[in-house]
């Protein structure tokens, strides 16, 4: 029995993509066959509508009707009474028109509607008659019918031929590109991986050198020194799962996950270094509950990541917002800091809130993998810049 694989996000992105170009080369060429059809159309019905003029004016000038082709039919009056080669059908002759030209000896072009079949009719006063010409103009609407169907099984056929085209031409222009990508994410997976390891080990020993100094009251300032290592390996550490998390594409299953718990967690996990701040952390939630269909390991990065860049901003207040309405949660994530510059690129990697001028640059992948995972679960991020202080506004569906 065949196992069928299931594509991976890479490929699917592949696929969305080379469907997206399809459809937009189809759509192409759709509208230049609709544009060159409509040309053609007006081009031929004028050409056909010109050949029936002189085949009225013709026929007006031969006044044999009993010779006329198949589907015409000449009419004449004189003195009031009319004559014609043919059987007339129903509705024929146009005896207003007869009787305008009479009173006028002027040209009139009419048309008459019998049993379903539409004559064009030309009526003019010639050498004392009254002549009046109608054509059948059945042939002439069955050949813009076959023109038009022409231009519609051709428009079909060129938005089909176009399309598969498209889908080939584009899988194998991007896949190069979905390779690397894919050899990108191997590589910072692996990578992120093997830091792992040494540093939950240079974390823990660390802590241990920390403890010890403590025990034997030694220098203050080696003990604040050892204070700060442990907290820049707690920092590479967070920057090697955000890694893990940017590189990581497998389909994980779907589950109920509740925003508000989740940010009451997350918040739980950072109080300690906003009490060391001077900082308080506040979580509200409003309206029906934050409960969405996602996966909870990333969602609890990103309410870390969105706090570890409030919390590295707030002068005294940082405060969580969990909204829910049917559709959609929205998180809004706020610190009382000087907000974000107007000029500011927040979701692209290594970007800054800091002013150019200080020394101490920071950069960071945070706000960027926030931007990737809620993207991810088919949401949006946004800054709020029509109020005070630092806001990011992240709206995820429901499921």
């Amino acid at each position: 029995m065949m196992v069928r694989r299931d594509l991976t996000a890479d490929e699917r992105l592949l696929r969305r993509t080379s469907l997206r170009l399809a459809l937009q080369f189809s759509a192409l060429i759709v509208a230049i066959v609709a544009l060159v059809g409509l040309v053609a159309f007006a081009i031929v019905s004028a050409s056909i509508q010109e050949s029936m003029n002189r085949a009225l004016t013709s026929a007006a000038q031969d006044l044999r009707g009993d010779e006329a082709a198949v589907g015409t039919y000449v009419i004449t009056m004189r003195d009031g009474q009319i004559a014609s080669g043919k059987t007339l059908p129903e509705g024929l002759p146009d005896r207003d028109a007869l009787r305008d030209v009479t009173a006028t000896r002027s040209v009139v072009d009419s048309t008459v509607e019998s049993d379903g079949t539409s004559y064009s009719v030309r009526t003019r006063a010639d050498k004392g008659l009254t002549v009046q010409v109608a054509i059948d103009r059945r042939e002439t609407g069955e050949e813009i019918g076959r023109l038009l169907w022409s231009l519609v099984i051709a428009g079909i056929v060129g938005a089909v031929a176009a399309g598969g085209a498209g889908y080939l031409l584009s899988r194998h222009a991007m896949k190069p590109l979905i390779e690397a990508l894919a050899l990108q994410r191997r590589f910072v997976a692996d990578a992120s991986h093997e830091l792992r390891t040494p540093l939950t080990l240079l974390s823990t020993r660390v802590q241990m050198l920390r403890r010890a100094l403590a025990r034997e009251d030694r220098d203050s300032a080696l003990a604040a020194e050892v204070a700060a290592v442990e907290k820049d390996t707690k920092a590479l550490t967070g920057i090697v799962e955000d890694l893990l998390v940017a590189a990581d594409t497998r389909d994980v299953g779907m589950v109920d996950v509740d925003l508000g718990q989740l940010a009451d967690d997350a918040v739980g996990s950072v109080v300690a270094a906003a009490q060391d701040r001077s900082l308080s952390v506040d979580v509200a939630h409003r309206g029906d509950p934050a409960v969405i269909q996602a996966v909870e390991a990333p969602l609890r990065r990103v309410y870390l990541a969105l706090l570890a860049n409030a919390l590295d901003h707030a002068v005294s207040t940082v405060a969580i917002t969990i909204t829910g309405t049917p559709r959609l949660v929205t998180v809004e994530v706020t610190d009382d800091g000087p907000g974000f510059p107007v000029d500011t690129r927040p979701f692209e990697r290594f970007s800054s809130r800091r002013p150019p001028m200080e020394t101490s640059r920071h950069y960071g992948l945070g706000l960027a993998l926030v931007a990737d995972v809620v993207a991810r679960f088919g949401g949006r991020v946004a800054v709020v810049t029509d109020r005070p202080g630092g806001i990011v506004r992240i709206e995820l569906p429901r499921g």
